[in-house]
């Protein structure tokens, strides 16, 4: 941003928080929102929207959201927490919201519902907003009848493949149980550092029989106790997400 500009957005983004308490963390979200309010009614077509939203991040202390995204984000309105619970010992999840954050998940799921790309999913992390700082971290996914029941369509040959390439995968997320023999939790992302083809008869593979057998890739990444595994896992496996690194710098300038 020019210096005219990083001087006006300055004084414009003092006076947007001039009437907030930013000694904790509500008074700081609502100077966020209000500033991020600004930037949807004023700035989608100025081309220094992107970096007074970054400013704003910065001052306040929230990870930044692009105008691409903001222009195309369900509105977080003010007010709205969320929190996902996971108990150890009862196998029981709770999910608590204000009227406010469970509207928007209405609206976020209603979004996702819509959605015409087979591949569109919603993160939910922790400590970015409605999440509190305590929440387990939430993602939201659609998928059809035969995820759940295993059966495929009248005339389907194999489970749908993805459309990606395997050199690109940045990062390996696992959705549901991990193999137990990998120290690895589920939801968390995991750094990819190699990928290789496999024939699907690896000692350390994620079986995924309704795939297509050429689909099995070699993935090395450093786990939880910090040492590197080779492991193989299958491309259309949908316990497992696959992220490429825009995929990935994408989710990071994600504030909701």
């Amino acid at each position: 941003m020019s210096s005219p500009a990083t001087e006006r957005y300055s004084q414009i983004l003092d006076q947007i928080i001039s009437s907030f308490d930013l000694s904790h963390d509500f008074g700081r979200k609502g100077a966020y929102e209000a500033a991020l309010d600004y930037a949807r009614q004023n700035l989608i077509e100025d081309p220094n929207c992107n970096e007074f939203l970054l400013a704003a991040a910065k001052r306040l202390g929230f990870a930044a959201v692009t105008r691409e995204t903001l222009e195309s984000r369900v509105k977080l309105p003010k007010e709205a927490w969320l929190d996902v619970w996971i108990s150890d010992e009862d196998d029981e999840v709770a999910l608590t919201g204000t009227r406010e954050g469970i509207q928007y998940l209405i609206e976020l799921l209603t979004q996702l519902r819509d959605s015409g790309d087979p591949d569109q999913h919603i993160h939910l992390d922790r400590g970015a907003l409605p999440m509190t700082e305590n929440s387990a971290n939430l993602v939201l996914f659609k998928e059809e009848e035969t995820w759940f029941t295993g059966v495929a369509g009248e005339g389907a040959a194999e489970y749908p493949q993805r459309e990606i390439d395997p050199k690109s995968i940045y990062a390996i997320q696992f959705i549901h149980y991990p193999p137990d023999d990998l120290p690895i939790s589920a939801h968390k992302l995991y750094r990819v550092l190699k990928v290789e083809e496999d024939d699907g008869h690896s000692s350390t593979i994620k079986e995924f029989t309704d795939g297509t057998e050429s689909r099995y890739y070699k993935f090395a990444f450093i786990a939880d106790n910090d040492e590197r595994f080779t492991y193989t896992f299958h491309l259309d496996d949908p316990a497992v997400n696959y992220f490429t690194h825009r995929e990935i710098l994408s989710l990071a300038m994600k504030a909701v």
